[in-house]
């Protein structure tokens, strides 16, 4: 079933004003598509159902089906690893005995949990406080097994896996972890915010608001964290222009610092470069991984029958997002091919992406195809099962 543009148009402005939630329109429609035909009605009996008094519960339940929530243990090994090497001993330098931390937009547990791991590690002697939030109420609740299939072990280095404890297929995060962290329901829009953080951790969450919204949101996020306290953000999100926050760079990392009072300057890690203001750096001006402006995404001029998005250099999954939300909302398409081998390298926030890509096409009776003729292209589609469809 293909919706048409106003349906989804519609849906998508209350997903925006109940939730604040900036989705591509591909993405509004596959869920939506799906809870259309569960519910066995037409697209304007739909709209009329969320736009009414007892709509509420399926708005909710829209809500869950567009969140984002996909994660996994030690994502992101660079963020961690300055989270261990600079973050940590920068708390510890200013004699920290408490050490309290926001991870908004925990998903199923997987981010604060590895923070949990991490800091207790880094830091024996400080009492660490994790406030863990989402909207989702069904992912709160995985978040409180402290439970992942034993697949997820694999993503966890070495020296942390005494952590978590083997549970048959499962794993288990160790209590004296799991007890650091506290999980709430909350909005972050309207939910309450937390005050007096050291560490604020939000990650691939800003990048789905709309532009008031996520305005708001960072003025939460800024607000609950104290002078010298830092933020970080995903790779494909940035808060350069925030006054309130310095940004800083280890390595291939940037993350953020409130400005403020900052009790003690920042140690030198042992493993990656003393931290430098990124507007301080002499050269060029920096250019940030992942959340730079990457290489254009180019399009090769071919029949609307055979479109094609070559993506080069280092696509940032946001930015492929967007281009595969106005291609497939093109009138008319009927296929449409995603050529990975001009790529320098490809993140695994793309899968998800990919994977997204594929159900709304399949939704709107587009064929689509990865194509992929290099053998890193290809090991990186198969490590993500996504190569049963590649041209």
């Amino acid at each position: 079933m293909a919706l048409a543009p106003a349906i989804v148009a519609t849906i998508a402005q209350r997903l925006a004003e109940h939730a604040g939630l900036e989705l591509p329109a591909w993405v509004v429609e596959a869920r939506a598509t799906a809870r259309i035909e569960l519910l066995d009605c037409s697209p304007d009996a739909y709209v009329a159902l969320i736009d009414s008094a007892r709509g509420t519960s399926e708005l909710s339940e829209l809500i869950e089906a567009v969140r984002v929530g996909e994660s996994r243990l030690f994502r992101h090994r660079s963020q961690i690893e300055v989270l261990a090497s600079v973050v940590a001993p920068a708390l510890r330098a200013r004699g920290r005995r408490t050490v309290r931390v926001w991870s908004a937009g925990c998903a199923a547990g997987e981010e604060p949990y590895t923070l949990a791991v991490v800091l207790s590690r880094a830091l024996p002697d400080c009492a660490i406080s994790i406030l863990a939030t989402d909207v989702s109420a069904d992912a709160l609740a995985r978040a409180e097994t402290a439970t992942y299939p034993r697949a997820a072990l694999q993503h966890v280095p070495e020296p942390y896996r005494d952590r978590f404890l083997s549970d048959g297929d499962s794993i288990r995060v160790a209590p004296e972890i799991a007890a650091l962290v506290r999980f709430e329901r909350a909005n972050l829009l309207d939910g309450a915010a937390p005050r007096g953080c050291d560490l604020v951790w939000c990650r691939n969450v800003l990048i789905y608001f709309t532009a008031s919204a996520r305005r708001r949101v960072i003025d939460r996020l800024v607000g609950a964290a104290v002078p010298g306290g830092f933020v970080f953000v995903g790779y494909s999100e940035s808060l350069r222009d925030v006054a309130e926050l310095e940004g800083m760079r280890a390595n291939d990392t940037v993350y953020y610092v409130r400005r403020g009072s900052d009790p003690a300057p920042r140690p030198r890690p042992p493993t990656l470069p003393v931290p430098v203001p990124v507007s301080d750096r002499p050269s060029a001006p920096i250019v940030v991984p992942d959340d730079r402006t990457p290489p254009p995404i180019m399009f090769s001029h071919k029949p609307p029958a055979d479109d094609t998005i070559d993506l080069r250099g280092h696509p940032v999954a946001a930015r492929v997002t967007a281009e595969l939300s106005a291609r497939l909302a093109q009138p008319g398409l009927r296929s449409l091919a995603i050529d990975l081998d001009g790529a320098d390298l490809l993140d695994d926030d793309l899968a998800p992406v990919l994977r997204r890509a594929r159900a709304a096409a399949r939704t709107a009776g587009i064929a689509l195809v990865v194509r992929a003729t290099r053998a890193g292209a290809r090991r990186w589609l198969a490590r993500h099962n996504l190569d049963e469809e590649v041209g």
